[in-house]
């Protein structure tokens, strides 16, 4: 044998071997189907058997091929729907529901910051949120962290608004809520006394009622997070939460981000206050 045979063997071989991975169940069911018809067509023809069997076997045919029709536009289907996904997915649509996105905000709900530099905290009164996260914004500022925060106002409309929006009665709703702030700024006091000026600590009030909640993390870092709430207009027990992500969610990350300044913008400086 030449090389040339070798060669034509060698091509023969790798196609012969391929041959039955080729058949599929579908090709197979129509070979067997194609099959069937032509057998009984010539059992039909030469008058081996009779005219029922041959109406028989035709009708049963008929019923595969139906079956065989159904099940392929399943499967053109189930390709659709498979593309949808890819097509969605490289649209950026890939979230199929906003339910998975937001979640359930726990009050004060606590957001790592070992190790920051600098945070950002937006809220109405955020009583809470200062005082769970106390012990690590004392540690954060006495390493030299910048903490900033922002909440409404107590002297002003503010928590009279915040009332309304809380379903309680403008005059002694807002006084509720103009003391629950004190307690807050009496924490950012002790932090700042605890501190002894180290890093810095730096608040805003606020003549209005934020539209959301915000703890920002070392928010012009890569690895930068921002925690957002969003506050209903008339409170119903829950409110919705979502985690933005500097490198995941760039858009959004920078719109909120140029929404802190802007609330930041917007308050004032405590009064009598230097260190605050």
């Amino acid at each position: 044998m030449n090389h040339a045979d070798d060669q034509r063997t060698a091509s023969v071989g790798p196609r012969r071997a391929a041959l039955p991975r080729r058949l599929t169940a579908r090709e197979l069911e129509t070979f067997l189907v194609s099959g069937t018809a032509l057998v009984v067509g010539l059992l039909g023809l030469l008058d081996v058997t009779g005219p029922k069997v041959v109406a028989a076997a035709t009708l049963a045919v008929l019923g595969v091929i139906t079956f065989e029709l159904l099940t392929g536009h399943r499967r053109l289907r189930r390709i659709e729907s498979g593309l949808r996904s890819v097509a969605g997915g490289l649209s950026g649509d890939s979230v199929s529901s906003m339910d998975r996105v937001l979640t359930v905000a726990v009050p004060g709900g606590v957001t790592p910051m070992v190790n920051a530099r600098d945070i950002r905290l937006v809220g109405v009164s955020l009583s809470r949120t200062v005082r769970n996260h106390l012990d690590e914004l004392r540690q954060q500022l006495l390493a030299g962290a910048t903490v900033r925060v922002a909440l409404i106002d107590p002297a002003s409309s503010a928590p009279e608004e915040a009332a309304r929006r809380n379903g309680l009665g403008a005059a002694a709703g807002g006084n509720i809520f103009a003391h629950r702030i004190q307690p807050t700024i009496d924490l950012l006091d002790y932090l700042a006394t605890e501190t002894g000026g180290a890093g810095r600590l730096e608040v805003r009030l606020l003549r209005f009622v934020p539209a959301f909640g915000m703890v920002l993390v070392d928010p012009t870092e890569p690895t930068g997070r921002i925690s957002l709430d969003i506050y209903s207009h008339r409170p119903d027990g829950r409110e919705a939460t979502v985690t933005l992500r500097a490198e995941r969610d760039p858009i959004w990350y920078h719109h909120f981000l140029q929404e802190f300044d802007r609330v930041w913008a917007g308050g004032r400086v405590q009064d009598g206050r230097p260190l605050l």
